[in-house]
């Protein structure tokens, strides 16, 4: 296992040894640029509007006593969004070559950097040859999780930006545009320029243009250290963790020849109408739902450095097929089982009440890509379920090593996903 998971994982005791949340160090979860940084509105360019509402766009907003949270067309453990986007544009129309910040509350991008043609962030990456269209860099400031999850949430910093990114790849989809992870790149290098510091963490770009054949330097970029929490407590396990992350070999993913059976406006929809279910009613899913979801779950991820993940489920309620757990689309133990996945779940109801019970484990050792496919998968599913009308819910916390005792695998157990109505 690897030694941050391991030293992350949840036991019966130690759920129950949980400290209480500091909410007078609650962190802000918009981070915004001071008002030097010129800003661009997307409303006067709207192919780019709708990229980034579809990629990273708020959805809802929730009012409650003393407060308000928004909900964004990717989910994040505790809406504690500890994801930041980027931007790099090059000869894309309406907007200058340059690196910018994305601001999802007001749908606008703030320039942070004018670039020249020869340099770019692509000289950040094993192949620096330029990218004509546009470069997405997720980060995480790793401390809106942290506050709450203590040192499990670097998990859900990378689930996180895996949902992130699937949200990248599915509005690529929607308006025509290329779409591939790149997981290979110098992260020191990029939060220096960027004045990252150790707050926030590089975590992957999403390569959304084409490749010429002229190469790039690193840009003379220096940014200053800007704030996106307003209060900051440091975990050592999370920061050394990250820092050892490295990648071993990789083999690379063909792309998918057609991820979404369905129109453009029908994904733009149901991206727009994604929620987490938090209550399900017992009844059955249809075989076909259940295909269409697996279906979509099982497409290649395209990336440099693309990592096996294993796909279980724990089939509860689907008309038209045994109770059971099943790997893949082969049972391999018949049996109800519903209430042992909700005891699994951290003994939540949803993990007992679904249609099916998903879980993602694998053996490579790459831990930073792993998580984060295991967030795009996780990304496909919702947006599958919620295609079909089905609801979703992500599930980050779980009884580690005994799931893994359940499923009979030495692999990690990386995340859970329930679905059913």
């Amino acid at each position: 296992m690897h030694p941050y998971h391991l030293q992350t994982a949840h036991t019966w005791e130690s759920v129950r040894r949980g400290s209480a949340m500091d909410w007078s160090s609650q962190p802000r979860v918009f981070k915004n640029y001071p008002p030097e940084f010129p800003v661009i509105l997307l409303d006067d360019l709207p192919d780019l509007k709708e990229f980034f509402y579809l990629s990273a766009g708020l959805t809802a907003r929730k009012v409650y006593p003393g407060g308000e949270y928004f909900l964004r067309v990717n989910p994040s453990a505790g809406a504690l969004y500890p994801c930041e986007l980027y931007v790099q544009a090059r000869d894309v129309k309406g907007v200058d070559d340059g690196i910018y910040h994305f601001e999802p509350q007001h749908l606008c991008l703030r320039l942070l950097y004018s670039l020249d043609e020869n340099e770019g962030l692509e000289a950040c990456c094993p192949d620096n040859r330029r990218i004509t269209g546009l470069i997405l860099l997720v980060s995480t400031i790793y401390y809106r999780s942290s506050w709450k999850y203590r040192s499990r949430a670097l998990r859900y910093c990378l689930l996180d930006t895996g949902h992130l990114l699937g949200a990248v790849e599915a509005a690529a989809w929607c308006t025509g545009r290329p779409f591939r992870v790149q997981y290979r790149l110098n992260r020191k290098k990029v939060a220096d320029c960027f004045g990252f510091r150790n707050r926030e963490l590089v975590m992957a770009m999403a390569v959304c243009g084409r490749r010429e054949k002229a190469v790039v330097h690193e840009p003379g970029m220096e940014l200053s250290f800007v704030d996106g929490t307003g209060y900051h407590g440091t975990d050592r396990l999370i920061e050394e963790s990250y820092a050892a992350f490295g990648l071993a070999a990789c083999s690379i993913e063909e792309e998918q020849e057609n991820l979404w059976p369905a129109s453009t406006d029908d994904v733009t929809k149901a991206i727009a109408a994604r929620r987490s279910i938090r209550e399900f009613s017992g009844t059955a899913m249809s075989l076909d739902e259940y295909a269409s979801i697996l279906r979509a779950a099982r497409e290649p991820v395209s990336s440099d450095c693309d990592q096996r993940i294993r796909l279980w489920s724990v089939v509860n309620r689907v008309d038209g097929l045994q109770q059971g757990v099943y790997d893949g689309r082969t049972c391999i133990r018949q049996g109800d089982f519903s209430d042992f996945s909700g005891y699994l779940c951290l003994e939540q109801t949803l993990g007992a009440d679904s249609g099916v019970t998903f879980f993602l484990s694998s053996a490579d050792e790459n831990y930073l890509s792993l998580m984060q496919k295991a967030g795009i998968i996780g990304q496909r599913i919702y947006l599958a379920a919620s295609l079909l009308g089905v609801g979703c819910s992500g599930i980050g916390a779980f009884y580690d090593s005994e799931a893994a005792e359940f499923l009979q695998t030495d692999e990690l157990v990386l995340y859970v996903l329930v679905v059913g109505y």
